[in-house]
């Protein structure tokens, strides 16, 4: 090894040390994640205290795990819809339109669950290619189109139920909404020993893919976190995991409701990460003239956004009225709004371009959260829309604020 040589080894070594200690202390960029950690805590700790330790009991984080679970499936694909630089207002009467037309399947035409399903889902493609179509080729502001459509499918609701509560709905169908893994020892032992299994094999599995996603950038030549520092992400990442799993799998277990949310979550954010669709969809949100002169379809990529989105809204509507057995004419409504306050809130900016799955997901529980809490201390329903209105507010403010210091 010859001197210019020495001389590019230790300068390339000098870069990887800087872009580690960069990383590690880089506030600016880690703010999103630092402040939704901090919100979640104090929360949770506030709710605690106020409500004698009853918010925090296992038997509470695991109602409100369900609870939450469908808005933060809307929420999934709601972030795609809000990174693109558009919008969707009528996610919850669209919601309580699909849960009418199901329930009326099951209730009153007697159709069975695979048969509601399919019509559902296919109800959800429809709505995301209406919104597709308006939004992406006519090129109507997505404020004006969806809540067209909010106002269309509140009177779809009264026409097709007729303002009445119809059901229940079957038992195959409402499994999806409110039951759990079996437990494959027996009811009385005070855990789930199929829902620990799962959430072992998620934590070797999130650890394994660690170790290869980190090998294959060093491979590529990108800088990664120093062994000590990847380590200790390691831990605390698979100890939150484990954290957050325990609460349902120490109790009943896991919900299929909630499994259908993890399995969502993993798949989009394997399509934000690993296609060219995720990455058109940042692009259209980041520059939307740029993305136009590079060649990519805006078009064509809106209308997807719409039709995976109405296709998902559609799961949720399915867990909804599982959940809850029957459709009423005010079903799913509010539910857009806990959605995009959760992507806010979760780091998705309202300005477009950036967002993450996991951050929604967070977002929406902790949105989730505040009506629980709120809920156990018994407060008037005036004042929970006060405080849920001045958290979407200061959420907002932060993210308009931080995109104006970064440019």
């Amino acid at each position: 090894m010859d001197k210019h040589d020495a001389a590019l080894e230790i300068n390339s070594g000098t870069k990887t040390k800087k872009f580690v200690l960069s990383e590690v202390f880089n506030l600016r960029r880690d703010f999103d994640k630092v402040s939704l950690i901090v919100e979640l805590l104090l929360v949770f700790i506030t709710f605690q205290i106020l409500t004698g330790g009853t918010f925090m009991t296992t038997r509470n984080l695991s109602n409100l795990l369900m609870q939450g679970a469908t808005c933060s499936i809307i929420a999934i694909t709601m972030m795609l819809v809000i990174v693109s630089q558009n919008a969707d207002l009528s996610a919850g009467n669209v919601l309580g339109f699909m849960g009418v037309v199901a329930a009326t399947m099951q209730v009153n035409l007697e159709l069975g669950t695979s048969a509601t399903i399919l019509i559902t889902l296919l109800t959800g493609l429809l709505v995301g290619l209406w919104h597709g179509f308006w939004i992406g080729y006519v090129k109507l502001p997505a404020f004006i189109v969806t809540f067209a459509t909010q106002l269309i499918m509140k009177g779809l609701i009264l026409l097709v139920g007729g303002g009445m509560s119809i059901g229940p709905v079957s038992p195959s169908f409402a499994v999806f909404g409110y039951e759990y893994l079996p437990n494959i020892i027996g009811e009385e032992t005070g855990f789930n020993l199929l829902s620990v299994i799962l959430l072992v094999l998620a934590i070797l599995c999130y650890i394994g893919f660690s170790i290869y996603n980190r090998r294959k950038k060093i491979k590529e030549g990108n800088p990664q976190y120093g062994m000590p520092i990847f380590i200790g992400q390691l831990v605390l990442v698979s100890a939150a995991i484990f954290l957050v799993g325990s609460i349902m799998a120490f109790n009943r277990g896991f919900s299929y409701a909630v499994l259908i949310l993890v399995a969502l979550a993993l798949v989009f954010s394997f399509i934000v990460k690993n296609t060219k669709f995720g990455r058109y969809v940042f692009a259209i949100g980041g520059n939307r003239d740029a993305a136009r002169l590079s060649g990519i379809n805006i078009e064509l990529n809106v209308l997807k956004i719409y039709v995976l989105h109405g296709l998902v809204t559609a799961v949720a509507a399915i867990v909804y009225l599982g959940r809850v057995g029957q459709a009423a004419a005010t079903s799913g409504t509010g539910f857009e709004f806990t959605a995009i306050s959760g992507c806010v809130v979760g780091g998705t900016s309202i300005l477009g371009g950036r967002g993450n799955i996991i951050g929604v997901i967070i977002g929406t529980m902790l949105m989730a959260a505040l009506d629980n809490g709120m809920s156990l201390l018994n407060l008037d329903a005036t004042f929970q829309y006060i405080i849920k209105g001045m958290v979407l507010m200061i959420a907002i403010a932060i993210d308009v604020s931080s995109k104006k210091t970064k440019k």
